[in-house]
């Protein structure tokens, strides 16, 4: 009986919180179906009935027996079903509509409101609710993004002073004051041709953008922005547009529930299904080919589809996704028979390949030329009697909308088919600075805004009443934009957006991609033959990197945005917000680094364990993609072995989940362990280990760790002592949880709106290797400030940090911290010492001797100049060397067994400016202490080999090795 009435009282209170009354009779229903249920999961189960209940067409808040019945069993089925909803496609005229309901602050199904059903002879209601319900969405959605949401009584001050509230545009009107520091999201229109308007439902404002900064994207006519300005004499000033964040699918569906915003023949999401989500992962050959512009009527592309039908027999795709336009010729008087005639040649080729023709299914997308009513979107698919042969012949054909969707397993996918790239950079109020970047610019509008068209409607007219099968919110998997703009890939919040490119006008380009590891290929005719492709395509290629920030995030003074904008994630994400608007693709890695050294690169790590310098990660300059960088592949090591001075490459196995550069790695016993960094998607906090001296190589992520980890950063420094790994520093994002020390906020960069507030910070975490605890000492003494890009050097128990970069400062302080009592000192550095730096490496090279080197200045100078400092004397003496001319930031450097310290990659020149970056793949040597004895010996032996090589096996094993690893460099040297 306390069992039922735990129950009892849960149910009644779920349905009081949504305005709702049970029967006695479904109250006892529910009650009695709820006792088999585990107590863990009683509470979602509650919700997903409560959910069922409200999707069904309710008279009264009085919920009847029946009800309950039927959302029940909708639960039930909808655990069962699951199973067999693993494709399906949806066309935009069976897409769910869901409406806002601002009072309940969640979305309702139309079938609960008064809003008619839809037709495509809208009213004049229907346009108006259309950008309403845009604006509504998007105000949503702002409300729960972090620095919209008000403070939490009793939150400290500083908290409330990085919050922005949004004004309305009848709170502007209504003043007769100057406003200043004001927020509107609202909808940019031309009212009077030449003077431009913010709208949102409250009112109209005029705005003067006269002296107005554009963060990325596209700003169009009818697109929403969030304005920052000053209203004075009925005009608002704006300083800065920006668009509204975005928000992951996954947290718009953990605020929201699992509702089928998506579509098909699930009651509920398919997310929530585990039996899906492990078939997609399991179906590693799943596949879906996907070209646009298959021009039936061309005897080359005819040839080239029949090439690609060939290529892929043996191993049929999952799906051809075929997009319009289907013909060359727009449409005319004779194309409906021309194109009939091409279907039939088309299933002609589809069956001459039993495997494909049995296994795949063919999706067909019409185009903006094809047969159909005008230019409207969703746009009908093509008709019946022009496709009936074809789907008689091809059974597992489907021609369905555009836009429309697909649903395979647990992934949602959207397609469309139009050429809104360039129509969007027409329509712009302004243009990027960055015209090459126009793709980056594409997507994040598209996601911001979440909708396919966010144009005027005499540029992109769509059935009113349709409008909402054009949202993209919750933001899909995967986005197809078909489009006659050159090819690319690019991730951003979540979602992989692809654009195939024109297939016969890109060089018969096309794009696969593989849901089970949710990736997309490159794929081109003409290029080897496919089935060779095929066993290549599991190629593990670096990722393309957000770009390296300077933070060292630099800025220039005329770039800083205000702390509300946000910056793309690149992304992600978001690190090069440094380069301004020269960031990179985010495509997929497609170039080679079959050498037999390491690619040039920077932002890399290297350690040294025995006589092997391990290098790993960082990022390159992209050949393809001009002024483009390429984060160097996650799996691939490289080792220096200082006797033969030979590199060797290595692939990495294990579970290292990225591509990174800014990471931090120090070997402890012949195990490298790797933390922190910044990928495609922003910094993290994971760390890994690699144990090198075993067999093979094998990433292990380190787990089950015990302690509050540090934030996630990058540019880090780390100090190794006693088993201990002792972290410092680094720029990132605000730590979550008590951690001792100062963040300061980097209010001159944008902010990815997806994410936490970045800055720099002075944090010190203990990770002991012996118990696997995070910890932070209480330090006391002349903290440093906080700082970035800076370098640590480890001297018996003392932790010394020498510059790096905060604010606008690279500084050239000295500290060091007793690691035995967490004191601080600051040392002096004379005034004639070395300069302010960030990006510097500083490498012990005796119990007494710290070597500096290179680095970037406050004047973003590349320096080249080394420095000695003496721990006892705390003295600073200039090291003369031979590669002045061979400046460096961002490289690494390591102390060998013979008083040699090796410095690989870097920068050599302003990594922060518009030109090409020259990352270095040079080895450069500097003997900072005299040869040992046996080095001379060494040396000598070799230099008299014709004599002395007779008496060689006379000595012990290793010297003997070691000769032989020496004479092998000596003889490759001289070859």
């Amino acid at each position: 009986m306390d069992v039922a009435r735990k129950i009892k009282t849960k149910v009644s209170a779920g349905f009081k919180m949504r305005g709702l009354m049970l029967r006695p009779e479904a109250s006892r229903y529910l009650v009695e179906v709820l006792e088999s249920v585990n107590p863990s999961e009683l509470e979602d189960v509650v919700e997903r009935v409560l959910d069922a209940v409200e999707k069904q067409p309710l008279s009264s808040s009085m919920i009847e027996l029946s009800v309950v019945e039927i959302a029940v069993q909708d639960c039930t089925q909808s655990c069962d079903e699951s199973i067999d909803n693993v494709f399906n496609i949806i066309g935009a005229f069976d897409v769910p509509r869901y409406i806002y309901s601002v009072e309940r602050k969640k979305f309702v199904p139309i079938s609960m409101t008064t809003h008619p059903a839809p037709s495509l002879c809208g009213l004049a209601r229907d346009k108006a609710e259309l950008f309403r319900e845009r604006y509504t969405i998007l105000q949503q959605r702002i409300h729960r993004h972090e620095l919209f949401t008000p403070p939490a009584i009793g939150a400290a001050v500083e908290e409330g002073q990085n919050k922005f509230q949004l004004k309305t545009i009848e709170a502007l009107l209504g003043s007769t004051a100057k406003l200043g520091e004001v927020i509107v999201l609202g909808m940019v229109t031309q009212l009077k041709e030449g003077k431009f308007f913010l709208e949102d439902p409250s009112g109209t404002v005029q705005l003067d953008m006269s002296k107005a900064q554009f963060h990325n994207g596209l700003y169009t006519e009818s697109c929403f922005v969030l304005a920052e300005g000053w209203y004075e004499d009925s005009v608002f000033h704006v300083n800065g547009f920006g668009f509204p964040p975005t928000e992951p699918s996954s947290s718009t569906r953990a605020y929201y529930g699992n509702m089928n915003f998506f579509g098909g023949p699930s009651t509920t999401s398919v997310k929530a299904s585990a039996k899906l989500k492990q078939l997609e992962e399991e179906n590693e050959d799943a596949m879906f080919v996907i070209v646009s512009d298959v021009w039936l009527d061309s005897v080359e592309v005819m040839e080239k589809l029949n090439l690609m039908f060939s290529g892929y027999a043996s191993m049929p795709p999952t799906c051809f996704i075929l997009c319009g336009n289907f013909s060359s010729a727009p449409y005319g008087n004779t194309q409906i028979k021309a194109l009939k005639e091409s279907l039939k040649t088309l299933a002609d080729a589809i069956c001459a390949h039993p495997n494909i023709h049995s296994s795949s299914r063919f999706v067909f997308v019409p185009g903006p030329e094809d047969p159909g009513p005008g230019t409207i979107l969703p746009r009908p698919p093509l008709a019946d009697n022009i496709t009936e042969e074809f789907r008689q012949r091809v059974p597992f054909s489907v021609f369905t909308t555009n836009p429309c969707r697909i649903q395979y397993c647990s992934q949602e996918i959207v397609i469309m088919r139009e050429d809104l790239v360039n129509k969007m950079c027409r329509n712009c109020v302004r243009l990027p600075n960055n015209n090459l970047d126009i793709p980056n610019h594409f997507v994040k509008t598209i996601l911001s805004q979440g909708h396919l068209t966010p144009l005027p409607l005499y540029v992109s007219p769509v059935f009113w009443a349709y409008d909402y099968s054009m949202r993209v919110y919750p933001i899909p998997d995967v986005i197809v934009f078909a489009d006659k703009y050159d090819p690319f890939s690019i991730t951003n919040t979540d979602c992989l957006c692809v654009n195939p490119g024109s297939f016969p006008k890109s060089g018969f380009t096309f794009k696969v991609y593989y849901p089970s590891n949710r990736t997309v290929e490159d794929s081109r005719h003409g290029e080897p033959d496919m089935a060779e492709r095929m066993a290549e395509m599991e190629e593990d290629m670096g990722d393309v990197p957000a770009g390296e920030d300077d933070n060292d995030s630099d800025r220039d003074e005329d770039d800083r945005l205000f702390a509300w904008m946000v910056n793309d994630d690149m992304d992600e994400d978001e690190e090069d917000e440094e380069a301004e608007d020269e960031q990179p693709l985010d495509t997929e890695a497609s170039e080679s680094f079959e050498l037999d050294s390491p690619a040039e690169r920077s932002g890399h790590i290297a350690v040294i364990d025995r006589n092997i310098m391990y290098v790993w990660g960082g990022y390159k300059n992209s050949q393809n993609h001009g002024f483009f960088d390429l984060y160097l592949p996650r799996n691939e090591i490289w080792t220096y072995n200082m006797e033969s001075g030979v590199w060797t490459k290595h692939v990495a196995g294990g579970n290292l989940h990225t591509s990174m550069s800014g990471s931090c790695g120090v070997c402890v016993d012949g195990v490298l362990y790797l933390f922190g960094g910044h990928h495609a998607r922003g910094n993290t906090n994971r760390i890994y280990r690699l144990p090198l001296r075993a067999p093979s190589l094998v990433w292990e992520e380190m787990r089950d760790l015990k302690g509050l980890p540090p934030s996630c950063k990058d540019k880090l420094g780390c100090w190794v002592q006693k088993n201990r790994l002792i972290y410092f520093g680094g720029y990132g994002y605000a730590a979550q949880g008590p951690h001792q020390g100062t963040f300061e906020y980097d209010e001159s960069s944008s902010l990815v709106w997806d994410s936490l507030g970045r800055g720099w910070n002075n944090h010190i975490h203990i990770l002991d290797l012996e118990t696997y605890t995070w910890s932070q000492p209480i330090t006391t003494g002349n903290t440093p400030s906080p700082r970035a890009a800076h370098a640590c050097a480890t001297i018996g128990n003392r932790g010394y940090v020498f510059g790096g970069r905060y604010k606008n400062y690279r500084l050239n302080d000295l500290y060091y911290i007793n690691l035995d009592t967490w004191e601080w000192h600051e040392m002096s550095v004379p005034q004639h010492g070395p300069v302010g730096r960030s990006w510097h490496s500083f490498t012990p090279v005796s119990p007494d001797h710290i070597f500096l080197f290179g680095g970037f200045t406050t004047e973003r100078e590349t320096l080249s100049d080394a420095w000695l400092y003496s721990v006892s004397k705390n003295e600073w003496k200039p090291f003369k060397h031979s590669h002045t001319e061979r400046p460096r930031l961002w490289h690494t450097a390591c102390s060998g067994p013979d008083g040699e310290v090796f410095v690989f990659g870097g920068c050599a020149n302003n990594l922060l400016s518009h030109h090409r970056a020259a990352h270095s793949n040079e080895l450069l040597v500097f003997n900072v202490q005299p040869k040992s004895l046996v080095r001379f010996c060494m040396e000598t032996v070799l230099q008299h080999k014709e004599r002395l090589s007779s008496y060689w096996d006379c000595l012990p094993k290793h010297l003997l090795h070691s000769l032989k690893q020496r004479m092998s460099r000596v003889n490759t040297l001289g070859s």
